[in-house]
């Protein structure tokens, strides 16, 4: 394993809160991180354009790259490839949204939920998702061409749904997947399968700790994932990402940053 890959090697991004945008954005010149916007899934933002467009005018204001940020796409009750033509409808538009709210702030791409139901394992249904989310995605990447799409897992216990999504969509560019590392330990699937499965089509990443049975989204150091397990994994495939410290909060995210430090 190459020693001390994630503190060398790796690029790191955190959640900015608008309340202490000071301190994150101090933390982020120290650390160079980027940021990924967390704001615009909530229901009291993206339902109030004067809000979205207060808290992309307050982003802005600070003097800093954003080109490499993120956003974190609508997800609540979200069913972009629901056969409810009212569901469908709301949440593709919800996405759109999310991803107009990325063009503005100049963010390089907007992280989305697969939205499949947890534990509906039926092929019909996983290869209905995997046709409906990638004619969606063709239609939703033309539309923002310079704007990464990345899917993300969620509940799912294989990464084959996302694979198998990857696949119908190598034609495009800008869509990829988020690998979120906390929610892979919690599966079926070794985590080794994970990257191995997903390696070439991993654009983003999402980690944080936990205690090996619930998505705790703890600072990293402060559960029982194992991270030079993670490190050996990084190391061996080397996916050219970012990784998001999905971690709420200033003290939580430094934390984390100086425990990867002592890695």
């Amino acid at each position: 394993m190459k020693e001390g890959y994630l503190k060398e090697k790796c690029k790191w991004s955190v959640i900015p809160d608008i309340d202490d945008l000071k301190r994150f954005s101090d933390l982020a010149e120290e650390f160079d991180l980027s940021f990924e916007y967390n704001d615009f899934y909530l229901p009291s933002v993206y339902d109030d354009p004067d809000e979205i467009k207060r808290r992309i005018e307050i982003y802005k204001k600070v003097e800093r790259d954003r080109s490499d940020d993120t956003l974190h796409g609508a997800f609540y009750d979200i069913s972009i490839t629901s056969d409810d033509p009212v569901i469908r409808k709301r949440s593709r538009d919800l996405a759109y949204l999310s991803m107009d709210a990325a063009q503005r702030l100049g963010c390089r791409g907007v992280v989305f939920h697969t939205g499949l139901i947890s534990g509906l394992n039926l092929e019909k249904y996983i290869s209905g998702w995997v046709s409906s989310m990638s004619e969606y995605l063709h239609e939703l990447a033309g539309e923002f061409p310079d704007i990464g799409i990345y899917m993300e897992n969620t509940f799912e216990q294989t990464p084959d749904p996302l694979t198998d999504l990857m696949e119908k969509t190598t034609d495009l560019k800008n869509v990829g997947i988020c690998l979120d590392y906390a929610h892979a330990v919690l599966t079926d699937t070794e985590p080794s399968g994970w990257f191995e499965k997903t390696a070439p089509y991993i654009r983003h990443m999402h980690l944080n700790d936990n205690d090996l049975n619930a998505d705790l989204h703890l600072a990293v150091g402060e559960g029982s994932v194992d991270f030079r397990e993670f490190e050996h994994l990084m190391a061996a495939y080397e996916p050219e990402t970012r990784i998001l410290l999905e971690i709420k909060g200033y003290e939580g995210a430094r934390t984390s940053l100086i425990n990867i430090s002592k890695m």
